[in-house]
């Protein structure tokens, strides 16, 4: 997904009562005065921001028949997306990406072996006897989450302790250009001369001319560091 993605989606949930209404609407459907009711907000708030969601694409609607009176708007979720922003001294990243499609997984893979159960649990004629093996797949999958995060946390932790230092040793070249260009090599891990450029705000001939001076210099400390050993 796109950057364009990502700041349409920060807009979204930016908002203490739209993040209030996409958790109330994560648990099921719900119409414009239900939702005020059990968020305690007014239903001229709460159609504001269903309204400017349903705009973004977030949420969308349906007429359902109302047996006390004329038909009503449905809400409910449209999209299945994670957002993850780390920012450090040393360190800015930031990453979206849709879930709302099974993603293809290794046959031998934890992931696989959840999703065979799932698809057992699913299996079982009756909804109500479904409840009990879903639970446990839900417990499962909430301890690989916190597991996973918590090595994303180990992880994120040596990247900014890494990146500080580089940057630290950086601090030797000479020039502010020089020093930006081998920063985003150390933290895109990406070299291609037009995407560099772009993002540097350089032309591709200078950035070009930078990258095979750096190269130059790292080359002659190493055979520095060689020549003393």
């Amino acid at each position: 997904m796109s950057q364009s993605d990502l700041d349409s989606i920060l807009v979204a949930v930016e908002n203490p009562v739209r993040r209030k209404i996409i958790r109330r609407l994560s648990e099921e459907p719900g119409y414009q005065l239900q939702l005020s009711r059990e968020l305690g907000l007014s239903q001229q708030l709460v159609a504001k921001h269903l309204d400017s969601m349903e705009d973004a694409g977030f949420v969308s609607s349906m007429l359902e028949t109302s047996p006390r009176g004329p038909k009503r708007k449905e809400y409910l979720l449209r999209r299945s997306v994670s957002i993850t922003i780390d920012f450090a001294p040393s360190l800015f990243r930031t990453r979206v990406f849709s879930f709302g499609a099974s993603p293809g997984v290794a046959e031998d893979s934890e992931s696989s072996a959840l999703i065979a159960r799932m698809n057992d649990a699913l299996r079982s004629p009756d909804e109500a006897a479904r409840i009990g093996p879903l639970g446990e797949i839900i417990s499962d999958l909430e301890r690989k989450l916190r597991e996973m995060e918590e090595e994303r946390a180990v992880l994120l932790y040596l990247r900014n302790l890494a990146m500080t230092e580089a940057a630290r040793a950086s601090g030797a070249l000479r020039g502010r250009d020089r020093r930006k260009t081998l920063h985003y090599l150390l933290r895109e891990q990406n070299d291609n001369l037009y995407r560099m450029s772009t993002t540097l705000g350089l032309r591709e001939q200078i950035v070009g001319d930078i990258l095979v001076e750096i190269e130059k210099e790292l080359s002659d400390e190493s055979d520095g560091d060689e020549e003393e050993n």
